[in-house]
């Protein structure tokens, strides 16, 4: 095996091992040295519905929580 190949099989493992929200951060420091405007984060599922339930004092919450009744129904049958 050539030096190349050895380098970056070993690269490829140290990848793996490395948090990835860690491996974001530095994806996002490396854009913003380059001058790039780094996208904002993006909310998971879970973090949107809670949002959106607690927007305008729970006026959606009813809602929200049959939306997540039905989903949750859905996985178990």
């Amino acid at each position: 095996m050539d030096e190349r190949k050895k380098l970056l099989m070993m690269m490829r493992e140290i990848r793996k091992k490395i948090d990835p929200r860690v491996l974001e951060q530095a994806r996002q420091a490396a854009l913003s040295q380059m001058g790039k405007q780094p996208e904002p984060p993006q909310d998971n599922e879970a973090s949107r519905l809670f949002k959106l339930a607690r927007e305008d004092n729970g006026a959606r919450k009813s809602e929200v929580l049959a939306y997540l009744e039905k989903k949750f129904r859905s996985k178990l049958n």
